[in-house]
């Protein structure tokens, strides 16, 4: 049996070291460009959906 290392708990070992974990991804402009274009065509949906129905209700 090995004495413990002062101020070490037994998790701390167990836990990954803050340079080994993996950083978390920017959010590139592709990405940004995708959902633009995607809102963009949610809201064109949306919108003709809304004009056919006040068309047809007059």
């Amino acid at each position: 049996m090995t004495d413990p290392v002062p101020h070490e708990t037994p998790d701390a070992a167990e836990t990954p070291d803050a340079a080994e974990t993996p950083k978390k991804s920017t959010i590139t402009p592709m990405r940004i460009a995708l959902w633009v274009l995607v809102a963009g065509a949610g809201l064109f949906m949306v919108l003709t959906g809304l004009v056919g129905v006040l068309v047809k209700a007059q």
